[in-house]
């Protein structure tokens, strides 16, 4: 992989392309999974940093960036102290280096974002993976706390959580928590669809509202969703977390929720025809997300009754989903 695209990912400055290309160099091998992890977080921790906490408890405390070497210093530095940097940061000395620039301070959250059609997989301090879908962010420290582990989601993520009696594994949505010791989970809750729902695959998990008393502890294969401003309890199909190997699976859906995941995977829009079959009809199956949307659409209007028309509207894509009875099939 060239060591100039990795620099620039690093920056935050890579296309939508570039980053495909980074995720697919990043899949071939678990070697080269493991060689970006460790300069991705050699990176970070070269980054110099001043840190500021004003005295006055009513304002918020705030940590001031600098950077005080150039790009390609840092990303130099990365490549030639490399292995000794690697242990220095996985060591209790560096742990105590930290929690000396961060007294009593939650540990500063580092940003990942996946974009449009991507998924990605993430190792976090304790050796907790975490896989991100698409349109996905999670905010988590390079470092946790001693009293608990603590990240942020919004959009979808499967937790396989490293076990740790003495500090809880916490995932935070716009709504609820999701409180672990060690086990293994997915979360859905994208902020811009105002919804939530949480799958148990093992151990156990305790899910709270943020704003409510409303809490529910979850056994294996249940699944936890909002209904009315409330938390139900309802089962899964284990074949939903396939987006993790780049299958879209679909199970038992109307043509206009099936709409609402494509829009989540592909850079699109749908307008939908008020004439469309009726909403009782449901459709399961299995698509392979590279295949593309349209792919998608052919396969489920060969026995239904819809077409679409595809179109660019305001620098947007669109597609206009109506039924055969208006438009003959393309």
């Amino acid at each position: 992989m060239n060591s100039d695209l990795i620099k620039k990912y690093l920056e935050g400055n890579t296309t939508q392309a570039e980053n495909r290309e980074i995720y697919r160099w990043i899949k071939q091998s678990p070697e080269n999974e493991k060689d970006f992890e460790n300069l991705r977080r050699l990176y970070d921790i070269t980054l110099w940093q001043d840190v500021s906490f004003p005295d006055t408890s009513e304002q918020k405390r705030t940590v001031i960036r600098k950077r005080r070497l150039s790009i390609l210093a840092r990303i130099a530095a990365v490549f030639i102290i490399g292995a000794g940097l690697f242990y220095l940061y996985q060591s209790d000395t560096f742990k105590n280096i930290f929690d000396t620039i961060y007294p009593n301070e939650e540990p500063a959250l580092y940003t990942t974002t996946v974009p449009t059609g991507e998924y990605t997989r993430l190792v976090l301090d304790d050796g907790t993976s975490v896989w991100l879908n698409s349109k996905s962010t999670l905010d988590y420290p390079l470092h946790f706390s001693d009293d608990r582990r603590l990240v942020r989601l919004s959009g979808e993520g499967y937790f396989d959580v490293t076990h740790d009696p003495d500090r809880p594994f916490i995932v935070e949505t716009a709504e609820y928590t999701v409180q672990v010791l060690g086990t293994e989970f997915n979360v859905r809750a994208y902020d811009y669809q105002h919804t939530f729902e949480a799958s148990l695959l093992q151990g156990s998990v305790l899910i709270k509202a943020l704003n409510t008393a409303d809490e529910l502890l979850l056994e294996p294969d249940q699944r936890a969703i909002t209904e009315n401003g409330n938390l139900q309890v309802t089962t899964f199909h284990k074949d939903e977390f396939l987006w993790r190997e780049g299958i879209l699976f679909i199970d038992n859906k109307t043509i206009s929720e099936i709409l609402v995941i494509l829009e989540q995977y592909y850079d699109i829009h749908f307008i939908i025809d008020e004439n469309l079959p009726e909403e009782s009809k449901k459709y399961t199956g299995k698509f392979r997300i590279q295949d593309g949307v349209e792919h998608i659409l052919n396969v489920l209007r060969l026995q239904n009754e819809f077409n679409y028309i595809h179109t660019n509207w305001q620098e947007n894509n669109y597609y206009k989903i109506i039924t055969t009875k208006q438009q003959k099939p393309m």
